[in-house]
């Protein structure tokens, strides 16, 4: 008879199976990691960061960083993506609220999340990426969440009745263009000013037809 050796993935497969989902979770948060330390990273350094570097700040391998993110491009596509999901998350709390102004503090989150990102942004757009393609689900979910919130804005009377989810998130990408034209990608207190000017236009006014 045989003496070999049990196979202990067949023998166990409970265990190897869990083995391959706490790879898998490290794996994710080795992603997360870099994800986080990438979009700071760029908001404050600017887009000439290497991906060596990303990886020293982040307490990953650079191996890990280009399993992941083979290019540049790679890695500036998922930290847009990355962010769109946490605003996401964010419409999706605000949605359990009975705040009828939710949809302003969603859209401030939207812009203020668009001036610390505005040259990641720039970078896709020069390459050719438009979001709306490139990651078509997360783009429907938040324009999804949007359109819920502005239907609660419109029967509260909190923002002009002739106001649609299009026009909404047309300003918004305008926002991002103001920003960046004005030079206010470092300064907060500049960005939010003008994200705040362009929320502004949203509130209904006595001229405002119904």
């Amino acid at each position: 008879m045989s003496s070999q050796p049990p196979d202990l993935a067949r023998a166990n497969p409970s265990t190897a199976h869990g083995s391959d989902r706490e790879l898998r979770a490290d794996a994710r948060r080795n992603r997360e990691r870099v994800l986080r330390t990438a979009q700071q990273l760029f908001a404050a350094q600017g887009l000439g960061v290497s991906l060596d570097e990303i990886a020293r700040r982040a307490g990953v391998g650079p191996g890990t960083v280009h399993r992941h993110f083979p290019t540049k491009e790679a890695l500036y596509l998922a930290v847009a993506t990355d962010q769109l999901w946490q605003l996401v998350a964010k419409a999706e709390e605000l949605t359990a609220t009975d705040d009828p102004a939710a949809l302003f503090t969603l859209l401030s989150a939207m812009m203020a999340g668009g001036a610390e990102n505005v040259a990641v942004k720039s970078a896709l757009v020069a390459a050719e990426f438009d979001l709306r393609t490139a990651a078509p689900d997360v783009a429907a979910a938040l324009t999804g969440q949007v359109a819920g919130l502005l239907e609660r804005a419109h029967a509260a009377g909190t923002v002009r009745p002739d106001l649609t989810v299009e026009e909404v998130m047309a300003l918004v990408a305008g926002a991002f263009a103001a920003i960046r034209h004005a030079g206010a990608e470092t300064s907060r207190t500049r960005s939010a000013h003008l994200a705040q000017l362009i929320l502004d236009g949203l509130r209904p006014s006595a001229g405002t037809p119904s």
